[in-house]
């Protein structure tokens, strides 16, 4: 019987067999790559730290072997150059392969426009490895690009030159042709970095206006998102009349970078101006949008503000600007550039966060992970062999999304992760994403399905409260109190609830979205103890001094929310005096004119 390290060996010697090898007019083997994969994985070896460079060579020779025929088709008469060419570059070959998703990656398409930067120059090609990749899993679907048509449109400008006509060549030996003036930006940084930068369509010329204005200032580039004057008419205007029917000054002007500068805009010009002079100058950034406590939508940007690069470390602050504390937003949105579906500003921060503290180890668990759907299939562990599986991920790295994704998936039939081991596992992800809550907070409830003991799930939501508190992030804070309060109300403790519920009103009065909400909550649960509408009258008249009647000159939606909150408690429970207060100011924030208040 083989031991486990002859399997491997034999493995990974099947897989080695490189495709320049093989007659080029003949089809490379494919018989059963999964099963080989799969073979080969079972050998534990590879599931511990240091071996990232053989998952990344297997993985790599999987791909060949199992998209043998889409590889040939993207390569055509050019087959046997290519495989020549990447087989005497195993590292761009197994970046490249590895690189791609079967879920979200268009093969052919990506690897058509590899052996179209080949014909640009093999050197330049080798040279620039990472921007390369990264150019084949963006542009492969080009409407994941970002495209800045919808602002010229709503300013009512024009386009001198059609941004859908620059695509991922342009974006290549623009950034190549510049390369001594923008400092071999796009050398070092993994492609991970670099999809948020090549996913540009801004024309060549507005593109040496930006080098020639900005590159000098690329530490804190994003800063210049407040060298757009803002169009206050274009906002007046469009708030009476509708977006895209504003008095706007780019009205009829050219929408360049240039003439964003000259002429000005609202907060959507200042974030598209800010991330494409970004991107233009090598520079990751993106353009944000996101809802703010006052319920207004507006746009930031935000950027990777780069200090070293190195092969096991990249250091950097993701930072951003026009996020404006005040308004409070919490979570902005755009598309992802190597899928183009919705994603959120934060899910992008955390992954180049923790991919940037160890790139390899990032790498190496999430290739794991994407061959983890076969290693079920094939051989069929048992649940507790599946959760040992992706336990031994967080060894290799801790965030690694796709295995904690799978954690919470496998927790969910109750039985398989133990009660204690719940518990634990939860207060881990509060840890391991200590930083970056918004992904621990989708994680808890699947997690703890096993913990029945409702003081115990209530311990770790009281825990992740406190912790959202502490970050100042009222949108989780308030959610998880809630979820809190029920635990806690099952237990009949509605004295401890209301307390909590309180706690968290009392950190955040100013915070409109999501206040009201554990308000009502916190009236349902006063409703069943005793003296509990008392306490709650109580804290009416001392929370309500503290909510913020107005932002800027206009009374907000909030205020007046939650004094008809306050108004219809107070005469529901017979308490006519300070109904009538209450009642008082009402009526003054709904009369009230802008800047009269």
């Amino acid at each position: 019987m083989p031991t486990l390290r002859t399997l491997f060996v034999g493995c990974c010697l099947a897989f080695a067999l490189p495709a320049s090898a093989q007659d080029e007019k003949k089809t490379p083997d494919k018989a059963d790559p999964e099963q080989l994969f799969v073979d080969a994985l079972s050998a534990d070896k590879l599931l511990t730290k240091g071996e990232y460079k053989r998952v990344q060579a297997v993985m790599s020779s999987y791909f060949e072997k199992k998209y043998a025929d889409d590889i040939r088709t993207a390569f055509g008469d050019d087959y046997a150059t290519l495989t020549k060419f990447l087989a005497d570059n195993p590292e761009l070959r197994d970046t490249l392969y590895t690189a791609l998703d079967p879920e979200v990656d268009q093969f052919v398409e990506a690897l058509t426009i590899f052996r179209e930067l080949h014909k640009l120059g093999p050197d330049k090609l080798k040279a620039h490895a990472n921007l390369a990749v990264a150019l084949c899993v963006v542009w492969d679907n080009p409407k994941a690009v970002y495209d800045y048509r919808g602002h010229q449109r709503r300013t009512r400008s024009t386009l001198p030159t059609d941004p859908m006509k620059v695509g991922w060549k342009e974006n290549y030996e623009y950034l190549l042709a510049h390369e001594s003036e923008l400092k071999g930006a796009v050398q070092n940084l993994p492609w991970e970095f670099l999809v948020h930068m090549v996913n540009n369509r801004t024309p060549a010329a507005e593109r040496d206006w930006a080098t020639k204005n900005y590159v000098k200032k690329r530490a804190g580039i994003g800063s210049i998102y407040k060298e757009i004057v803002y169009d206050t008419e274009m906002l007046r205007t469009e708030q009476m009349n509708g977006g895209g029917k504003g008095e706007c000054k780019l009205t009829g002007q050219e929408y360049t970078l240039e003439g964003i500068k000259k002429y000005g805009g609202v907060c959507a010009q200042q974030a598209d101006f800010a991330a494409r002079v970004a991107k233009s100058i090598a520079v990751p950034g993106e353009y944000i949008r996101g809802e703010g406590n006052s319920g207004g939508l507006h746009a930031w940007v935000m950027w990777v503000e780069l200090k070293s690069v190195s092969k096991d470390k990249v250091e950097f602050a993701m930072l951003s600007e026009g996020r404006y504390f005040g308004d409070q937003f919490y979570v902005g949105h755009l598309e992802d550039p190597k899928t183009g579906r919705p994603m959120t500003d934060r899910d992008m921060e955390r992954r180049l966060v923790t991919l940037g503290v160890a790139p390899e180890h990032a790498r190496h668990a999430d290739l794991l992970m994407r061959m983890y759907p076969y290693y079920k299939e094939r051989k069929n562990p048992t649940p507790k062999q599946q959760l040992a599986f992706v336990k031994k991920m967080f060894e290799i790295f801790p965030h690694c999304e796709r295995a904690w994704q799978e954690l919470a998936e496998i927790a969910k039939d109750g039985k398989t992760v133990e009660p204690p081991d719940a518990v634990n596992l939860a207060n881990k992800a509060i840890v391991s994403f200590g930083a970056f809550p918004d992904f621990s907070w989708s994680l808890f409830d699947s997690i703890l399905t096993s913990q029945k003991d409702k003081n115990q799930r209530g311990s770790v939501f009281e825990k992740a409260v406190l912790k959202y508190e502490t970050l100042g992030r009222p949108d989780l804070a308030c959610e998880c109190r809630i979820k809190w309060a029920e635990y806690v109300e099952e237990g009949k403790d509605y004295k401890k609830a209301a307390e909590g519920l309180a706690q968290t009103i009392s950190k955040f009065p100013a915070e409109g979205r999501y206040v009201p909400k554990v308000l009502d909550k916190l009236a349902d649960v006063c409703s069943k103890y005793k003296d509990g509408t008392k306490k709650l009258g109580k804290f009416y008249l001392d929370f309500l001094p503290r909510v913020p009647k107005t932002r800027g000159t206009e009374v907000t939606e909030y205020a007046v929310k939650v004094y008809e909150q306050a108004y219809d408690f107070f005469k529901a429970n017979n308490m006519p005096k300070e109904a009538t207060q209450v009642e008082s100011i009402l009526t003054t924030l709904k009369k009230a004119k802008p800047g009269k208040l």
